[in-house]
């Protein structure tokens, strides 16, 4: 499984690597521009990324705007949304409002912040991915 991993805390990103590089393919990208590239990068090589944890309090673009990117650039490529990548939002901020805003982006899960190994897994089997590390 190819994974990209966005998080601007680089302890943060390290740390959901390592609960997920027995299982999958990790790249790390630190901001929002970076993503994009990455993700349309990814797009562009035929080599999908199949799972998505965009931190939504980002510099340069936040994980709200990045979602709302990816699911364009999908859409361009005639990719239908049952076979976009599958997208958890990874946040500090459990605020109703910002859940709402995530999933109305079409985010596939949310897990606050901080990150445990725990949930990371439960929210990936919960979306079809099959891991030993669950």
């Amino acid at each position: 499984m190819r994974v990209l991993i966005v998080e601007d805390d680089f302890i943060g990103s390290r740390l959901m690597k390592k609960f997920l590089e027995a299982d999958c393919f990790c790249h790390l990208a630190f901001d929002g521009r970076e993503a994009i590239e990455a993700f349309e990068a990814a797009l562009k090589e035929e080599k999908p990324y199949d799972l998505l944890f965009l931190d939504i309090m980002m510099p340069e673009v936040n994980g709200i705007d990045v979602l709302k990117t990816v699911r364009r650039m999908e859409a361009e490529r005639g990719i239908g949304p049952d076979k976009g990548v599958k997208v958890i939002m990874t946040t500090a901020m459990n605020d109703a409002d910002v859940i709402m805003e995530s999933f109305n982006a079409r985010c596939d899960g949310y897990i606050v912040k901080p990150v445990r190994r725990e949930k990371l897994f439960e929210e990936i089997e919960n979306l079809g991915f099959i891991t030993k590390g669950g």
